[in-house]
Protein backbone atom coordinates (compact mmCIF):
# COMPACT_ATOMS: atom_id res chain seq x y z
CA UNK A 1 0.00 0.00 0.00
CA UNK A 2 2.88 2.18 0.84
CA UNK A 3 4.55 1.50 -2.35
CA UNK A 4 1.39 2.48 -4.47
CA UNK A 5 0.91 5.79 -2.64
CA UNK A 6 4.59 6.65 -2.86
CA UNK A 7 4.52 5.99 -6.85
CA UNK A 8 1.57 7.70 -7.44
CA UNK A 9 2.99 11.32 -5.65
CA UNK A 10 6.21 10.73 -7.62
CA UNK A 11 4.51 10.58 -10.89
CA UNK A 12 2.00 13.56 -9.52
CA UNK A 13 5.50 15.51 -8.91
CA UNK A 14 6.60 14.19 -12.19
CA UNK A 15 3.51 15.89 -14.07
CA UNK A 16 3.89 19.02 -12.49
CA UNK A 17 7.31 19.65 -12.86
CA UNK A 18 6.76 18.48 -17.09
CA UNK A 19 4.26 21.57 -17.01
CA UNK A 20 6.40 24.02 -15.39
CA UNK A 21 7.35 27.21 -18.00
CA UNK A 22 10.58 26.87 -18.98
CA UNK A 23 12.39 30.24 -19.37
CA UNK A 24 15.70 30.86 -20.82
CA UNK A 25 17.47 34.08 -21.83
CA UNK A 26 17.30 37.75 -20.56
CA UNK A 27 15.16 40.98 -20.42
CA UNK A 28 16.23 44.45 -19.51
CA UNK A 29 13.45 46.96 -18.58
CA UNK A 30 14.96 50.87 -18.79
CA UNK A 31 18.57 49.24 -18.02
CA UNK A 32 17.64 47.24 -14.82
CA UNK A 33 17.36 43.13 -15.08
CA UNK A 34 13.78 41.94 -15.87
CA UNK A 35 13.51 38.79 -13.82
CA UNK A 36 10.19 36.39 -15.21
CA UNK A 37 8.83 34.71 -12.40
CA UNK A 38 6.18 33.25 -14.60
CA UNK A 39 4.54 33.46 -18.19
CA UNK A 40 1.28 32.85 -19.61
CA UNK A 41 -0.16 32.82 -23.11
CA UNK A 42 -1.65 35.24 -24.31
CA UNK A 43 -4.77 32.64 -25.43
CA UNK A 44 -5.94 33.06 -21.65
CA UNK A 45 -6.14 37.04 -21.67
CA UNK A 46 -9.60 38.45 -22.20
CA UNK A 47 -9.52 39.11 -25.51
CA UNK A 48 -7.07 36.55 -26.65
CA UNK A 49 -3.94 37.40 -28.25
CA UNK A 50 -1.00 35.43 -29.87
CA UNK A 51 1.75 35.88 -27.84
CA UNK A 52 3.01 35.75 -24.32
CA UNK A 53 3.61 38.10 -21.23
CA UNK A 54 6.05 37.51 -18.37
CA UNK A 55 5.52 38.58 -14.94
CA UNK A 56 8.62 38.84 -12.51
CA UNK A 57 8.02 38.49 -8.25
CA UNK A 58 6.83 42.49 -7.79
CA UNK A 59 3.87 41.65 -10.34
CA UNK A 60 5.67 44.11 -13.37
CA UNK A 61 4.47 42.75 -16.37
CA UNK A 62 5.32 42.55 -19.85
CA UNK A 63 3.20 41.52 -22.70
CA UNK A 64 4.38 40.73 -25.88
CA UNK A 65 2.21 40.27 -28.42
CA UNK A 66 2.80 38.59 -32.16
CA UNK A 67 1.65 40.80 -35.31
CA UNK A 68 0.71 39.11 -38.79
CA UNK A 69 4.05 39.97 -40.44
CA UNK A 70 6.11 38.44 -37.48
CA UNK A 71 6.93 41.68 -35.60
CA UNK A 72 5.68 41.94 -32.20
CA UNK A 73 4.40 45.04 -30.12
CA UNK A 74 5.60 45.32 -26.95
CA UNK A 75 3.85 46.68 -23.28
CA UNK A 76 4.43 47.20 -20.28
CA UNK A 77 2.40 46.76 -16.79
CA UNK A 78 3.07 48.42 -13.48
CA UNK A 79 2.38 45.92 -10.55
CA UNK A 80 -1.86 45.62 -10.28
CA UNK A 81 -2.44 47.84 -13.06
CA UNK A 82 -4.89 46.58 -16.12
CA UNK A 83 -3.56 49.14 -18.42
CA UNK A 84 -0.11 48.50 -19.97
CA UNK A 85 2.24 51.00 -21.96
CA UNK A 86 2.94 50.70 -25.65
CA UNK A 87 6.73 50.57 -25.36
CA UNK A 88 7.30 49.70 -29.05
CA UNK A 89 5.40 48.19 -32.50
CA UNK A 90 7.81 46.66 -34.93
CA UNK A 91 10.68 46.53 -32.68
CA UNK A 92 11.70 42.85 -32.89
CA UNK A 93 10.94 39.64 -33.87
CA UNK A 94 8.28 36.65 -32.34
CA UNK A 95 7.42 33.09 -32.66
CA UNK A 96 4.65 31.44 -30.93
CA UNK A 97 3.54 28.33 -31.29
CA UNK A 98 0.94 25.74 -29.66
CA UNK A 99 2.18 23.38 -27.92
CA UNK A 100 0.41 19.56 -27.10
CA UNK A 101 -0.60 20.29 -23.09
CA UNK A 102 -3.62 22.02 -22.20
CA UNK A 103 -4.03 23.34 -19.04
CA UNK A 104 -8.25 25.46 -18.25
CA UNK A 105 -8.83 25.20 -21.77
CA UNK A 106 -5.74 27.30 -22.63
CA UNK A 107 -3.06 25.53 -24.93
CA UNK A 108 0.65 25.76 -23.61
CA UNK A 109 2.66 27.89 -25.59
CA UNK A 110 6.30 28.06 -26.74
CA UNK A 111 8.47 30.34 -28.83
CA UNK A 112 11.44 32.66 -28.72
CA UNK A 113 11.41 36.42 -29.24
CA UNK A 114 14.09 38.92 -29.70
CA UNK A 115 13.01 42.75 -28.86
CA UNK A 116 14.53 46.11 -28.34
CA UNK A 117 12.45 48.76 -28.37
CA UNK A 118 11.81 52.34 -26.79
CA UNK A 119 8.65 54.38 -26.12
CA UNK A 120 6.71 56.15 -23.78
CA UNK A 121 9.64 56.88 -21.60
CA UNK A 122 10.61 53.16 -21.61
CA UNK A 123 13.47 50.72 -23.15
CA UNK A 124 12.41 47.19 -23.54
CA UNK A 125 15.39 44.72 -24.80
CA UNK A 126 14.61 40.83 -24.75
CA UNK A 127 15.94 37.67 -26.09
CA UNK A 128 13.90 34.95 -24.90
CA UNK A 129 12.87 31.01 -25.72
CA UNK A 130 9.74 30.46 -23.92
CA UNK A 131 8.08 26.81 -23.31
CA UNK A 132 5.27 25.46 -21.35
CA UNK A 133 3.36 28.96 -20.95
CA UNK A 134 -0.13 28.92 -19.87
Amino acid sequence: MRGTIFMGLVMVAGALLACRAKLNGSINVDGTTFKPAACRSGEANMPRFSGVDFTNSSGRRLRFIALQNGSLRTFLFEPGSKTGTLVGQGCGTINVTEQNSTVNDVKNVQGTLSADCTGSGHHVTATMNFKNCH
